[in-house]
Formats: C-alpha cells, sequence, structure tokens
C-alpha cells in the first residue's frame, strides 16, 4: 500500500513539474473521458428503452458515432497539421458541447443521428490534433511521460464518468448531456486562454490538408503497424461487446456487467502507475506485443469457468494487456510521425480502430448469439485474432531488430579480431 501511495505521489510529482499548456492539455484528458463515459456508458440503454428506439435504429446510430469518430480523422488530422492543432481542438470541444446539448433534447432517430454525427465529428477534430500537440514535445523522455500521463488521466476519467452519469441519469435522463455539453464548453474557454498556437515549423509548406497522406502510404512500416493494430481493437471491442453478454449470460444479473468496465477502468488505472517506469524504459514495439499476447490469453481463459468472478480474474487481465498496449501505440505513433505530418499519422491510425472495432463489434455480438455460453468457440475466435496480431508484430518488427542486433554483434566482433 506504502509503495503505491509513493508511486502515486510520484505521479502527481510528475504531472506537476510539466509546462501549463502540457498540463491543461492532460487535465483536458481526463474530463473529456469523464464527459464521454457519463453518456457513453449508458446510451444504448437509454435509447432503446427511454426513446423507444429499434434496435435497428440504436445500433446504427453506434455505429454511426463510432464511424464519424474514426473515419473523419483521416482528413481532420491533415487540417490540424495545416492550420493549427489548438483551433481544430477548439472546433472539436465545440463540436462535442453541441452535439451532447443537441442529444438532451432529441427524441427521434433522425436528430438523434445529426447529434451523435455532430460528437463523433467533434472527437475526429480533437482527437489526433491533440495528440500530435503532445508528440511535437522535443524531449523523448517527457514525450513519453506526457502519453503515460494523458492514459492515466483518460482511465481516470472512465472510472469516474459511469458513476456519475449514472447518478444523474436516475434523477433526470437529461441531466448526464447537459452536464457533458457545459464540460466541453468550459474546457474550449480554458485552452483557448492557455494553449499556445503551437503550429507545425513548416506549416506555410502544406499547400494541402491532404498532403500528408500520400507521405504515409509510402511509409511501409507505419502502414504495417496500422495492419497490426486492427487486431488489437478487435479484441478491444469485446470490452464493450462479448465480455458483458458472456457476463449477463452467466449471471442474469445486470449489476456483474457494470463491474466489467468498472473492474476495467480501476485495474488500468493501477497498472498505469505500476508499469510508469516500464514505458520510459522498453521499447513501445516490445510493449505492443507484450500485450497483444496478454490480452489474447485472457480472452481464451475466460472460457475454462463459467463464473463471474472468474471473468471478472481474466477482465483484470485484459486490461493489463489493455495498458501495456494504449500509451506504447500513442508513443510508437509519435515515433513513427514526421514531425510536419504529426495530426495526419494519428488521424489515419484511427482507421485500424474503425476497421477493428467494426469488425469486432458484429463478430463479438454474432459469435455470441449463435453459440451458447459455455462454448469455447467465440473465445478461441477472439483469442486466435489476438494471437494473429502478436506474430505479425513480431514478426514484422522484433524479429528484425534482433537480427540486425546480431550483425552489429558478429561486426563488431570481427572489427575487435
Amino acid at each position: 500500500m506504502i509503495c503505491n501511495q509513493q508511486k502515486i505521489l510520484m505521479v502527481t510529482k510528475g504531472v506537476f513539474s510539466m509546462n501549463l499548456s502540457t498540463k491543461v492539455t492532460l487535465a483536458s484528458g481526463f474530463f473529456l473521458n469523464f464527459a464521454g463515459f457519463a453518456v457513453f456508458s449508458f446510451l444504448a440503454v437509454y435509447l432503446s428503452y427511454t426513446l423507444n428506439l429499434s434496435s435497428w435504429q440504436t445500433g446504427t446510430i453506434l455505429t454511426l458515432l463510432t464511424l464519424s469518430s474514426r473515419i473523419l480523422p483521416l482528413f481532420t488530422g491533415g487540417l490540424g497539421d495545416k492550420y493549427g492543432y489548438k483551433k481544430m481542438m477548439g472546433i472539436g470541444l465545440l463540436l462535442r458541447g453541441t452535439g451532447f446539448a443537441a442529444l438532451a433534447f432529441s427524441d427521434s432517430f433522425g436528430l438523434v443521428s445529426l447529434s451523435v454525427i455532430c460528437i463523433g465529428a467533434g472527437a475526429a477534430c480533437y482527437e489526433p490534433s491533440a495528440l500530435a500537440f503532445i508528440s511535437q514535445e522535443p524531449d523523448p523522455q517527457t514525450r513519453k511521460k506526457s502519453f503515460v500521463y494523458l492514459n492515466f488521466a483518460l482511465n481516470g476519467g472512465a472510472v469516474i464518468g459511469p458513476l456519475l452519469g449514472g447518478l444523474l441519469l436516475m434523477k433526470n435522463p437529461l441531466l448526464p448531456f447537459l452536464l457533458s455539453a457545459s464540460v466541453f464548453f468550459a474546457l474550449y474557454l480554458i485552452q483557448m486562454l492557455t494553449l499556445p498556437v503551437k503550429r507545425n515549423a513548416v506549416q506555410a509548406e502544406l499547400n494541402s490538408f491532404l498532403r500528408g497522406i500520400p507521405f504515409i502510404m509510402r511509409d511501409k512500416k507505419f502502414l504495417l503497424f496500422c495492419i497490426s493494430m486492427i487486431f488489437f481493437w478487435f479484441m478491444f471491442a469485446q470490452l464493450t461487446v462479448a465480455l458483458p453478454l458472456h457476463m449477463f449470460a452467466i449471471s442474469q444479473k445486470e449489476g456483474f456487467v457494470s463491474m466489467v468496465l468498472i473492474v476495467n477502468a480501476l485495474t488500468g488505472l493501477l497498472f498505469m502507475i505500476i508499469f510508469k517506469h516500464v514505458y520510459m524504459n522498453v521499447s513501445s514495439i516490445r510493449l505492443l506485443s507484450a500485450g497483444t499476447f496478454i490480452m489474447a490469453l485472457s480472452l481464451l481463459f475466460v472460457s475454462f469457468f463459467p463464473y463471474p468472478l472468474w471473468i471478472l480474474i481474466c477482465i483484470m487481465g485484459f486490461t493489463i494487456g489493455e495498458t501495456l498496449v494504449l500509451p506504447s501505440s500513442d508513443i510508437a505513433i509519435a515515433d513513427f510521425a514526421e514531425e510536419r505530418y504529426s495530426g495526419t499519422y494519428y488521424g489515419f491510425s484511427d482507421l485500424s480502430f474503425a476497421v477493428g472495432a467494426t469488425v469486432g463489434n458484429y463478430t463479438g455480438t454474432l459469435l455470441l448469439d449463435i453459440f451458447k455460453q459455455y462454448s469455447f468457440v467465440p473465445w478461441i475466435v477472439f483469442s486466435a485474432v489476438g494471437l494473429l496480431g502478436f506474430f505479425l508484430i513480431r514478426t514484422m518488427f522484433l524479429l528484425p531488430e534482433k537480427v540486425s542486433a546480431e550483425i552489429e554483434s558478429r561486426d563488431g566482433k570481427k572489427v575487435q579480431a
């Protein structure tokens, strides 16, 4: 306990030692996830039972939210490179605030769809530019710390958001939406007053915001990285699809379903602190490989015993792997990125999420519907997909590193001889 308290104090001290703009960006990450999870944790229930939308309407709305937030970054990331990250972050906050406010008063399929597209577009404007903003830090160690602390802040928001959102939902279904809208508008004002413009040094050369895409298409290593991340996002999608569905099928209690996300968020917070020095000293690709492997094994283990407690233990293992991957992926993209196209790189990487999560959502739902809760088949499929991603990362990145190191070692011995 004392050791964990010391680590928390070290994290807090590390955050406060950073410059004002970084601290504001990290704090914004906490409040962004807090405001988002206050609504998203209950959005499907709200659409189905409060607005009485059909299952296909609810599914379509959730798909629109995912696609708008994960495909548009391909273009909005380039807009950040051309016109400035602060400007795109501000537009994103205003769009999200407007979308949540509109969602509070939308009562039809059409209006709700427009509202979630606005929310998704806001996320698409904000996220690539915010990550690119952090990646502009010239010192590699400080940049790594910033990404680690950002994920720590995001996990904190993911813990508190659903708890407060649930309480507000019981009082008035509109309150979570209005609270979230207020948070986004407040963050817009704070960022406009505190953040520097922070433009690319070569920004004037960018005649088109799409200029970075042909550059990325020639970056074979980055493209392979994006392909390998599809398998991670496929597994990650099961956190909100297969795992909750399986938990309910086993327990028949909604309380255990909510424990899936709570245990995930709390475990993520704890291990973000424990792994702090690991992120600093181990290469991001190695952490990606290890995390993907742990997640794949955890999904396989779910099928071993049909008990809620066992599922929660497996979720803890799943989260440990996830906690290794998420900050490492942001760090890896910063290492891959050409500085003038940082926003485009982060925006392009969201395509991995769009493909992996979409396939994962449909596959998870389909397999859990076809097979009974005691079947091994869905979990073997989920694990096999994850292991495929692990072997892809290992083959494309880690083995060439090992071979290169061995060649350098042999050459060094020859010179000495």
